[in-house]
């Protein structure tokens, strides 16, 4: 399923840009599913903003990359749920995964989410959760597919 020379890694100094370029695109692909998921006008500035954040390693998030060859093609990033009163007291929420329509159909979405998956074990999470606009048909398809199921909606309403 997955090509030769893909693998997954933590993101690097030098994946800034590219990282910042994935986010940005991971962001303006949803804003296609739900107005609320408008950008604001300096988009591709807060993205190059979190993407350092990111390479620094100052923001507590679990985010990884997918690398073919020598280009990262897909990134997904997120970050250990508390729930203390329930069985399953850290949950590992992705918040964010995108892969870039050139790289699509090798499995790199999945494999993102088994690396995700290792690295939440490896911090004390029982489970994860992936997180995505509820009209985005083919987040939905491709998170049952691997396996996940519904466990918590969230609703919204613009005030």
């Amino acid at each position: 399923m997955y090509e030769r020379g893909v693998h997954v890694r933590p993101p690097r100094p030098g994946d800034k840009g590219v990282l910042a370029e994935l986010i940005y695109r991971f962001y303006m692909l949803n804003e296609e599913f739900d107005p609320l998921w408008t950008l604001r006008d300096d988009a591709r500035e807060a993205a190059a903003e979190e993407a350092e954040k990111i390479v620094s390693g100052g923001n507590g998030d679990i985010v990884l990359v997918a690398e073919a060859g020598e280009e990262v093609v897909g990134f997904i990033r997120g970050y250990i749920r508390e729930m203390p009163l329930l069985a399953n007291g850290r949950v590992a929420v992705v918040k964010e995964i995108y892969v870039k329509p050139q790289a699509r159909r090798i499995g790199l979405g999945t494999l993102l989410i088994e690396r995700f998956s290792e690295e939440a074990r490896k911090l004390g999470a029982r489970a994860v959760a992936g997180e995505f606009p509820a009209q985005n048909a083919i987040a939905h398809r491709f998170y049952e597919r691997l396996g996940f199921r519904s466990f918590m909606h969230t609703m919204i309403r613009e005030v």
